[in-house]
């Protein structure tokens, strides 16, 4: 796990202030921080309203820094053999996007909440349920009754343009009001997350603007 050298993590409250004002929500990522250093960013978030759980992208680090279930998500690609312990230390997933992964998830002992990760920008070395997919995989998934899907997400295209950012946004919001209506989006991250607040994202998910790293 690479580890941040500063001690004394500085939030930038206008960051939650912008998501406030936009009536979104936040995952704040903290993979640049050991266990102690994650403790104590979690004991500052949890003043702030707009912020759900922090996120975090490799088991093996969610299992050594020890934080509540209830306040992790997991953001990373999922291996099959790391199930177990991301059902077991992570209560949401923002990254399913295999059906078998689905059915060992559903046989976990604790319920998980998941979203489903869309290749939104369609890259081949992408992970993700592609945009004309989606229909079959919520099909296969309707049979889990221990999965609650939240909604859907994305990791986006590598390079920034401001008219491709807010293109799969959109197509977003399209998937999402097509066919899970009364689900929500997690995409997003600290370099378009204001983009993403401007096309009506619900969750968005900041790491280094938070902490100005």
């Amino acid at each position: 796990m690479k580890r941040c050298r500063i001690i004394l993590m500085k939030i930038v409250p206008e960051i939650f202030e912008k998501i406030e004002l936009a009536h979104s929500s936040v995952v704040v990522i903290t993979k640049y921080f050991d266990g102690p250093q994650t403790e104590s960013v979690l004991m500052q978030l949890q003043t702030y309203p707009s912020f759900i759980a922090i996120g975090e992208n490799r088991i093996g680090d969610i299992m050594a820094k020890n934080i509540p279930r209830e306040r992790v998500h997991f953001i990373g690609n999922i291996q099959s053999r790391n199930i177990p312990d991301i059902a077991k230390h992570c209560v949401v997933i923002h990254s399913l996007c295999e059906v078998s992964h689905g059915e060992k998830l559903n046989a976990m002992e604790e319920p998980i909440q998941v979203f489903i990760q869309i290749n939104i920008s369609q890259e081949p070395q992408k992970s993700g349920v592609l945009p004309e997919d989606l229909p079959d995989f919520l099909k296969h998934m309707e049979s889990f009754s221990n999965i609650e899907i939240l909604g859907i997400s994305a990791m986006g295209a590598g390079g920034f343009l401001e008219e491709t950012k807010r293109a799969e946004f959109v197509e977003l919001k399209r998937l999402r009001d097509t066919y899970l209506p009364a689900g929500k989006i997690s995409a997003g991250t600290s370099r378009d997350f204001e983009i993403a607040l401007k096309e009506g994202i619900e969750i968005v998910r900041v790491g280094r603007a938070i902490f100005d790293l």
